[in-house]
């Protein structure tokens, strides 16, 4: 038996919108020094500048992102821009933790939340499962959980 993750569409439309965004900024950072010859004083330069910073740093994150595939042995992670492989047996998972993440606004809680996954390796690591980016994330649970323990 073999499941791999699926990522869920509202994930790819996040980085797709980022992504126009990030074009968008970009085009106007490049035309604001084609035009003014005192970059320091154009305000558009400046702007552009930050949030370019801004989303350089965010894009670090999608480095990180990766695909599960759950065989009968363990979990294979596999990064999705190096596709660097990584092998989890299940003998060496030895713990799982939820926790629930919500959003909060100064009148407090604005949604209900989702609750992820954490589950602890014996290296003293951890690898995150979360339903926000995985839509079969109960079934990734389901069968970690049926074979680490039985």
């Amino acid at each position: 038996m073999q499941i791999k993750s699926k990522f869920r569409k509202l994930f790819w439309v996040r980085i797709a919108i980022a992504f126009l965004v990030f074009i968008a900024t970009l085009y106007l950072f490049l035309n604001s020094i084609s035009q003014y010859s005192q970059l320091r004083k154009n305000p558009v330069f400046i702007v552009s500048s930050v949030f370019l910073l801004l989303f350089l740093c965010a894009a670090w994150d999608l480095f990180k992102v990766f695909k599960l595939i759950v065989t009968d042995q363990g979990i294979e992670k596999v990064l999705l821009i190096s596709g660097r492989k990584q092998y989890i047996p299940f003998t060496s998972i030895i713990g799982l933790k939820k926790r629930k993440i919500t959003k909060q606004g100064k009148a407090g809680q604005l949604t209900d939340g989702y609750t992820i996954s954490i589950l602890e390796l014996e290296n003293n690591k951890t690898l995150v499962i979360s339903p926000d980016v995985f839509e079969n994330y109960n079934e990734i649970i389901l069968v970690v959980k049926n074979n680490v323990w039985p």
